[in-house]
């Protein structure tokens, strides 16, 4: 979620959540999909540093990417994603979403995002407008019908000029 919950304890623990057959491979592998590992090998503590409640002392685009670490930690078969790089510069959104592509696959994935950037990949792309589907299909065919997710990109684009 983009305002998923951290603990007061350690990254390692923010991540593992208290699996009691703690994995490292695993847990190296989210770290990595996330696009967190240089910092956290960066502090003194390393993985073992204590967050403070609800992530002080973090910026927003860190504690996301803890929030994302856990979800590949997880592994599960669903997976939600809100705003899920809401907080995240470009760079690392891009980065992220290039690492997520792997993860994904033979999983379902449901991703809410006004970065349409987010879900340019996905198998059907759902727009919504006033709590009404009003498209839906692959980006492309989308795109070629020149609707409202047409608009949208358009839109995007020319904000980002």
């Amino acid at each position: 979620m983009q305002d998923g919950y951290i603990f007061s304890d350690s990254i390692l623990q923010n991540i593992i959540m208290g699996d009691p057959d703690f994995n490292i491979t695993k847990f190296n592998k989210a770290i990595e999909v996330a696009n967190i590992k240089v910092y956290i090998n960066s502090l003194p503590l390393g993985y073992n540093t204590k967050i403070g409640l609800n992530g002080n002392n973090m910026s927003g685009g860190q504690i996301q990417r803890i929030l994302i670490a856990r979800a590949v930690y997880k592994d599960p078969c669903f997976i939600f994603f809100d705003e899920a790089t809401s907080a995240l510069d470009a760079k690392n959104e891009r980065i992220i979403h290039n690492n997520l592509q792997n993860f994904f696959k033979g999983k379902t994935v449901i991703i809410i995002a006004h970065r349409l950037s987010t879900v340019k990949n996905a198998d059907n792309i759902i727009v919504l407008k006033n709590g009404e589907i009003i498209e839906s299909g692959k980006h492309a065919s989308l795109i070629h019908k020149k609707g409202e997710y047409y608009d949208l990109i358009k839109n995007q684009l020319e904000l980002g000029k």
